[in-house]
């Protein structure tokens, strides 16, 4: 069971149990970064030989931190080597020991995977 699963009521849930998103901004950022070339096109993402592993990490609702961090998890297990997240709080935490990006961060980067992330403030 997931967070969102544990927070919501059932009856309320409406968000996609797959990794895939209901908004397309993970496809997009995907595509961006590993598409390939396609018939009668000349774009492609930026490396698109790569390989994407998708995990869900938010929902229709907002993002749990056990999911998130369920995610990092996941991905270490997977011999993941980048992590992209194209999420992140409306606002600066500042305290790097009680917010989940943080602690997945500092988690994968022990584990030599490279995590890189763009939130929503600047």
């Amino acid at each position: 069971m997931s967070g969102y699963e544990a927070e919501e009521d059932s009856a309320r849930i409406v968000s996609f149990r797959s990794p895939r998103d209901s908004s397309g901004h993970g496809s997009h950022t995907a595509s961006t970064a590993a598409g390939r070339y396609v018939t009668n096109e000349e774009r492609k993402g930026g490396a698109p030989m790569a390989r994407i592993a998708v995990y869900k990490t938010c929902w229709d609702s907002g993002c749990y931190d056990v999911d998130l961090l369920a995610a990092f998890d996941d991905a270490i297990r997977d011999g993941v080597h980048l992590l992209s997240l194209s999420l992140g709080p409306d606002s600066p935490q500042g305290d790097y020991f009680k917010d989940a990006i943080s602690i997945g961060s500092f988690h994968a980067a022990s584990h030599g995977v490279f995590s890189c992330f763009v939130g929503k403030w600047s």
